[in-house]
């Protein structure tokens, strides 16, 4: 069964998702626990959002950037494309200002 270069590709993006999500949810665990954890998690809501708001620009600059640098990451991040890049951006804002809520409404300060 052959697979859409496209369902492949969207593979890389969803495993970094998961690793980015990971290291995202441990950070959330340990910052729980810090007295000044609803400032934090008022930074990683703003930081959320604006990476929500500007993930297609951002994606594409990222994107461009990547593929005038070296030979192993230009087809690293090609294999994923444009569109690719730009959900990881919009993937990772979605993350933060989710974590960012939960320190906010669950933090202790």
């Amino acid at each position: 069964m052959q697979m859409n270069p496209a369902v492949k590709s969207m593979r890389w993006v969803i495993a970094q998702l998961v690793v980015i999500a990971a290291g995202v949810g441990f950070i959330l665990y340990a910052a729980l626990r810090l007295p000044s954890s609803k400032w934090i998690g008022g930074f990683l809501l703003g930081i959320g959002a604006l990476n929500v708001l500007l993930h297609k620009r951002t994606g594409q600059k990222f994107f461009a950037r990547a593929q005038s640098s070296r030979p192993h990451v230009a087809k690293f991040w090609a294999y994923s494309g444009e569109s690719g890049t730009q959900l990881l951006f919009l993937a990772i804002g979605i993350i933060l200002a989710v974590a960012g809520c939960v320190l906010i409404v669950m933090g202790s300060a």
